[in-house]
């Protein structure tokens, strides 16, 4: 396949829907009473580690939205939205944990123009994986591989967090949806 323009455009929209539903996620957990089915999917404290699901559901719900739109120009839908997360995790995370290596503590706005551009790299990675590679039902095997194991990842590191800094809420010291000390 090769450029296309309405694939673009609804990556480059995706990019704006998954940066506003990542706002909404970082808050759901504690909006929903702290929710036990809410708190596997979305943040349920302040550590670095937790902030990672606020890339992965809002870049599975913002691709169900697209999907209808564009599932007639493009290959490899599942295989290229698993990759896109795996790029939002290493552009956002990794430019954060380079900042504060380099220059020390960054503070919020690092981390919501951090996000914003790995909403956007996730998006761009997706249109052209869909864009440029043939169809393959091994691709989207290894997809919905790929998506299963970062979600199982999400609930065992929410109900059991290795007792880490990474995991450590920021705000109180306490790790996990049990708020262990």
């Amino acid at each position: 396949m090769k450029y296309n323009k309405k694939v673009l455009i609804t990556e480059l929209i995706g990019s704006v829907v998954i940066v506003l539903l990542g706002f909404i996620f970082h808050e759901i957990y504690e909006f929903t009473g702290d929710n036990f089915i809410v708190g596997l999917l979305a943040p349920v404290n302040e550590s670095k580690w937790e902030h990672w699901k606020i890339a992965f559901l809002p870049v599975l719900l913002t691709s169900l939205i697209e999907y209808p739109y564009i599932k007639d120009h493009v290959n490899n839908y599942i295989f290229a939205k698993a990759i896109g997360i795996l790029a939002f995790f290493a552009t956002t995370f990794g430019m954060i944990e380079l900042y504060e290596l380099l220059i020390g503590e960054g503070d919020m706005w690092l981390h919501i123009i951090t996000y914003i551009i790995g909403a956007v790299v996730s998006q761009i990675v997706s249109y052209y994986i869909m864009t440029k590679t043939k169809s393959s039902k091994e691709l989207n095997q290894y997809g919905i591989i790929i998506l299963i194991v970062i979600f199982v990842i999400f609930i065992v590191f929410t109900i059991k967090p290795p007792k880490t800094d990474y995991f450590r809420d920021s705000t109180d010291g306490t790790y996990g949806i049990y708020r262990e000390t």
